[in-house]
């Protein structure tokens, strides 16, 4: 585990199956902590990390493995090729520090969520007008989101690389489930 984790991160509940041995192991690796992370801690207690900012409106630029990642979800072919073919998404993020307000404009119109990433539950509806149960967070400068629905379980990163650029990864949490896919956003320009 690293110390500059925040430690609310630490001690977040999971959306992954086996929450009570997976809480289990956490608490195990805790109390193994080294000298030097414990002493690390103390100097960075009360700190909390600089989180990026992805306030404003983000362009997207380029997507990477959705047909490999529906092809393993058991998704037809005329579906795969229908997405292949939508129009990519643009995104609007209103962020202050923790609290978010998000707007995926999508194809089948604006998809509205807002969350703290805190490690709290929440809800939101999907584009196909279903009901998710989420929780945010950040690992290190990465805005972290579990979702758990009809479709099943997945995660999704974003973070802002050294150019600007915001990559997005989702990648399904369920058994067997081993591929990704993911896309690249700009900031547009004010």
């Amino acid at each position: 585990m690293d110390v500059d984790e925040a430690p609310d991160t630490r001690q977040r509940l999971s959306l992954k199956a086996g929450t009570t041995s997976s809480l289990n192991s956490r608490a195990s690796k805790r109390s193994k902590k080294s000298l030097a992370s414990r002493i690390s801690g103390f100097f960075h207690k009360g700190q909390k990390p600089v989180v990026p900012d992805f306030n404003g409106q983000w362009i997207c630029v380029s997507t990477w493995g959705l047909d490999e990642f529906l092809k393993e979800m058991g998704i037809s072919y005329v579906k795969r090729l229908a997405a292949s073919k939508a129009p990519w998404p643009s995104w609007e993020f209103q962020q202050d520090e923790d609290k978010f307000y998000f707007c995926n404009h999508t194809v089948m119109g604006p998809i509205k969520e807002e969350f703290v990433a805190n490690g709290a539950p929440y809800n939101t509806v999907d584009g196909h007008k279903q009901t998710l149960e989420c929780m945010a967070f950040w690992e290190k400068n990465t805005l972290v989101i579990e979702r758990c629905g009809p479709q099943g379980r997945f995660r999704e990163e974003r973070c802002i690389d050294d150019q600007g650029i915001l990559i997005f990864k989702l990648t399904g949490l369920e058994e067997g489930q081993n591929t990704s896919w993911g896309r690249t956003f700009k900031r547009k320009s004010p």
